[in-house]
């Protein structure tokens, strides 16, 4: 008899969502980089999710799911999402040919950005 519910998939997702993440993840550092707050630089990831693919779902409360879980406060290291220095990307294929390939975006696991509070007192040194 089969099981109710939904069939286990162990920890897979499909390949869209890890792109939304590292978009999401993109969009999140380049509104803190330019100055935003937290809630204001979620609302433009969300933008920058929908401007670069119209047609994927996204939302303000998927946006803080994937930073609290590639981005974890519990965590020193997290997901770091940039632009390559050059478009294109030499890749050797296994004929032994040189393939030029584009390159969108570079992701890689490294020490959390901090964003420091616009807000806070400054503390007399001790």
């Amino acid at each position: 008899m089969k099981k109710r519910g939904r069939p286990n998939q162990n920890g897979q997702q499909p390949m869209w969502m890890l792109e939304r993440a590292t978009l999401a993840v993109r969009g999140y550092d380049e509104a803190r980089k330019a100055g935003e707050k937290h809630d204001a630089a979620i609302k433009e990831a969300v933008r920058f999710i929908k401007a670069e693919h119209p047609r994927m779902p996204a939302s303000e409360t998927e946006v803080k799911r994937i930073l609290a879980g590639f981005r974890s406060s519990r965590r020193p290291v997290g997901l770091l999402v940039s632009k390559p220095e050059s478009a294109f990307c030499m890749v050797p294929s296994r004929d032994g040919r040189v393939v030029e390939v584009k390159v969108l975006w570079m992701a890689a696991v490294g020490p959390r950005p901090v964003y420091p509070r616009k807000n806070a007192v400054a503390k007399p040194p001790k």
